[in-house]
């Protein structure tokens, strides 16, 4: 959701050049571009974090700016070890004293457009208002050239992706026997199917495969690419889809980016920031989106803070029933 911003910064610095820092996953889509350099954060699994992060930050050059687009302390203080002139991140945990510029995070805004409120205060900063170029509102996004290879059953017919993940918890994700139900209504409707997930997610779609009836679990038309793909080549891969049907997720904000119609699940995060941002081929399906709202919703957590055994235990996305979604999927591929 950052491509917005970096878009309008590489748009406006032409000649600089940027070190994006971060987890793998978050820097891939930019290894191959031409005045970048990335560099991965493995802090995390430091037993001395803070002189990992400071050994990292001494690694650049002493920068002219420098942008965090996270939130937490950490990240500003990695600003700071490096040395960077000017320093803007949002006014999170106690941190501002750590920046030059830090204005207050807007609520109820898609992230995209957060993260672009960081890089138009930047430009605010560094050039006059009049040569401040703008550009069109949307997720960035340029494919590394990857080549895949799809079976032949694939070639010449319609594809559609599930992408029953989330990393960030078990709150976001639909049920497996649900993903289960629209992959039998698709492949009626002579889709090929697609699955993706990382590795650690490769019970999420065994389990999906399991709930399927017994003739179509070795389907030819179902390829399972679970625990398969980089980056690179999952963008490769989401190329080729006709039809999306995903969680709240990464791999749907690079579905918004490539264009492909997607349908959104969602249940317990906040649509207004993370849904598909300006996507005109994505719809989101939560039960706000069908008028039945859960008091609960959003509550923004990883896993259901409620008892496993009361009744409303992950309403927010059991009470999605497979049958909204399906009239869902028809309205959108029709």
């Amino acid at each position: 959701m950052a491509t917005y911003a970096l878009e309008i910064l590489c748009t406006n610095f032409k000649e600089a050049h940027f070190y994006l820092v971060g987890s793998e996953a978050s820097i891939a889509p930019f290894t191959h571009y031409p005045n970048v350099t990335a560099l991965q954060d493995t802090s995390k699994r430091s037993k001395f974090r803070i002189l990992n992060l400071y050994k990292l930050a001494k690694k650049i050059p002493t920068c002219k700016l420098g942008i965090t687009f996270q939130n937490n302390f950490l990240s500003a203080l990695f600003l700071t070890f490096n040395g960077a002139k000017f320093r803007i991140g949002f006014s999170k945990e106690l941190r501002s004293f750590l920046l030059h510029l830090h204005p207050k995070k807007p609520k109820n805004t898609h992230e995209a457009m957060c993260f672009a409120l960081l890089a138009t205060q930047t430009l605010q900063h560094f050039k006059n208002q009049t040569e401040i170029i703008t550009i069109p509102k949307k997720l960035y996004l340029k494919p590394k050239p990857i080549n895949i290879t799809l079976p032949n059953a694939f070639l010449d017919s319609k594809i559609a992706g599930i992408n029953a993940g989330a990393a960030f918890g078990a709150a976001k994700r639909w049920r497996e026997d649900y993903f289960a139900k629209c992959i039998e209504y698709l492949l009626q409707r002579n889709y090929n199917i697609l699955l993706f997930g990382v590795e650690n997610e490769n019970p999420i779609n065994a389990s999906i495969l399991a709930h399927l009836p017994q003739h179509l679990q070795h389907s030819n038309s179902l390829l399972n690419l679970s625990g398969k793909t980089t980056i690179p080549s999952l963008i490769a891969y989401f190329s080729h889809l006709d039809f999306l049907l995903t969680n709240d997720s990464g791999p749907m904000h690079i579905a918004a980016a490539l264009g492909i119609p997607t349908l959104a699940l969602f249940g317990p995060t906040n649509a207004k920031e993370t849904a598909p941002f300006n996507a005109p081929k994505a719809r989101i399906i939560s039960l706000e989106t069908l008028g039945e709202k859960l008091p609960c919703m959003p509550c923004m957590q990883r896993t259901c803070p409620l008892p496993k055994d009361s009744k409303d235990y992950h309403k927010c996305m059991c009470a999605l029933t497979p049958n909204l979604v399906i009239k869902a999927i028809q309205s959108l591929i029709s």
